[in-house]
C-alpha cells in the first residue's frame, strides 16, 4: 500500500461524502481537516469505516487522535503504517 494511492484514496471520499464534490478543488492532502470543521466525531467514524471497509485496514482505536487525523496526509501515514504491521503480524503468525 502506498502512501499517495491512499492519499488520492482518502481525498476523493471526503470531497465527495463530506464535501458534496468539493467542485473548486479546496480539500488538499494538507488540508488541515479538524480545524477547518470538515470532520468531527461522527466523520471520523464514518471515515475509519470507510478505511475499514474500502481500504481493508483496521485503525486502532487508541491511534484515533487530532494529531493522526489533522490532515490526509496524516490520515494515510496511518493507514500505511497500520497496514504494514497488519502484514508483518500475518507473517508471523502464518
Amino acid at each position: 500500500m502506498k502512501q499517495d494511492e491512499v492519499e488520492l484514496a482518502l481525498v476523493e471520499f471526503i470531497r465527495e461524502e463530506f464535501l458534496w464534490g468539493d467542485d473548486d478543488r479546496e480539500l488538499t492532502e494538507a488540508t488541515p481537516l479538524l480545524e477547518w470543521g470538515i470532520i468531527d466525531s461522527l466523520r471520523t467514524a464514518l471515515l475509519i469505516t470507510h478505511i475499514r471497509e474500502g481500504l481493508g485496514v483496521f485503525v486502532s482505536p487508541a491511534k484515533v487522535n487530532a494529531r493522526n487525523f489533522r490532515d490526509v496526509t496524516s490520515i494515510a501515514a496511518l493507514v500505511v503504517a497500520e497496514a504494514a504491521t497488519a502484514d508483518t503480524n500475518e507473517k508471523e503468525t502464518a
